[in-house]
């Protein structure tokens, strides 16, 4: 059969969260399998924004984004939501008939974007590709997940579609069997392979070593940040700030309110806004303090990079930033401030500028490595070729 070939599925409508995960564990597949061909379908509006290595391309289908209402509907297309899913279900189904993947990875939907998947799930034994689905710890309120998972046709995805799943955190943080409804046929299957981190940044220098206190303020893919900006500007106007302070907008952030946040920062001393940033954790690297949504891949970030992290977690579309940011704090490993005044946050930001890094322990950060070498024991598992330079 030659070289392995894994296809990794991220359905990707708000935010850059799922995007992140997943480029980050194609990464590490390449890594424990130098030899295989990943490709990445996903609906990610900036889904070719980050550059990716040798051996790893990108499908992107088209977009969709949510409503007021909560309600996925086209981004760009003036397609209704029913149509550009069958659209996007063809469109998997042409990657299955001429990819031919050997392993099938499925980030968070267990089905896709309204169950867009179920036909490739359907047929993938017929292709002799294995399956894992790959969900974070954190998913959103108990009856939400109850919901979603009590569904039949979920339930016999679980149940019959997927070879293996895989958690991406630590029970310790949140023990899904324990705050959610899990079906029976899944609550023994169920494997913590870890939180999925990029690799290691350089710690920050000394601080002494440093002119001034660096802050940085980021809202992950930033298409419900402004609020939290608006804030953090407010926060930096009440007076002269000891620190220099870089925003990090996000390349979903709305033109226009770029455009006011770029305006009003003008008229503050030691601000720098940005759009966008391909390399988070550089500038974690060179941070005394941050302020951040708790989306998955910006808790990840911020806890690897050891930060003093305040984070202000969104409670809508989904409950998933409120749950993680409470535990995190409870924990000890940052401060939740979910709905901060702007005089709340610059004393939460001057108190953790002086408190430093934090010390309790990380929770498993290897999920990344992990998950590779689950693909390894699917390949081997189904007689297909395994090789780290011919698994020398």
């Amino acid at each position: 059969m030659g070289t392995p070939r894994i296809q990794l599925h991220s359905h990707d409508s708000y935010g850059l969260g799922h995007l992140r995960r997943t480029t980050t564990l194609a990464e590490a597949i390449r890594r424990e399998l130098p030899q295989a061909e990943v490709l990445i379908t996903t609906g990610s509006p900036v889904a070719t924004a980050f550059p990716q290595s040798a051996g790893i391309d990108i499908v992107k289908l088209p977009s969709v984004t949510k409503n007021a209402s909560g309600q996925y509907v086209a981004r760009s297309l003036g397609l209704p939501i029913d149509a550009l899913v069958r659209l996007r279900q063809n469109l998997l189904l042409e990657v299955q008939q001429s990819f031919r993947p050997h392993i099938l990875i499925v980030d968070h939907q267990i089905l896709g974007l309204a169950e867009e998947l179920l036909p490739v799930l359907q047929s993938a034994r017929n292709f002799g590709t294995r399956t894992i689905l790959g969900v974070r710890d954190i998913i959103d309120a108990p009856e939400i997940v109850a919901r979603e998972w009590g569904r039949p046709v979920v339930r016999e995805a679980l149940r019959s579609m997927y070879e293996r799943v895989c958690v991406y955190g630590d029970p310790q943080v949140f023990d899904p069997r324990e705050q959610y409804p899990i079906p029976a046929e899944l609550r023994e299957r169920l494997e913590f392979v870890g939180y999925v981190a990029r690799d290691a940044t350089p710690p920050p220098a000394p601080r002494e070593t440093r002119e001034r206190p660096h802050v940085l303020a980021m809202v992950g893919g930033g298409e419900d940040g402004g609020e939290r900006i608006d804030t953090v500007l407010e926060a930096l106007a009440l007076g002269p700030c000891p620190f220099e302070t870089t925003v990090v907008l996000g390349p979903l952030s709305s033109p226009e309110r770029a455009r006011e946040f770029k305006r009003r920062a003008r008229a503050l001393e030691n601000v720098t806004i940005q759009t966008f940033h391909a390399d988070i954790p550089h500038l974690l690297a060179r941070s005394d303090a941050v302020v951040s949504m708790a989306g998955y891949n910006s808790v990840v970030e911020i806890l690897s990079s050891g930060v003093p992290a305040i984070f202000c977690p969104r409670s809508f579309p989904r409950r998933e930033q409120l749950i993680r940011a409470e535990r995190l704090e409870a924990l000890g490993l940052a401060s939740c401030l979910a709905s901060p005044s702007a005089e709340e946050l610059r004393a939460a930001l001057l108190r953790e500028l002086t408190r430093g890094p934090r010390r309790a322990p990380l929770p498993r950060m290897d999920g990344a490595n992990s998950l590779a070498r689950v693909v390894a024991q699917e390949l081997a598992a189904g007689s297909l070729p395994l090789s780290r330079t011919q698994r020398s």
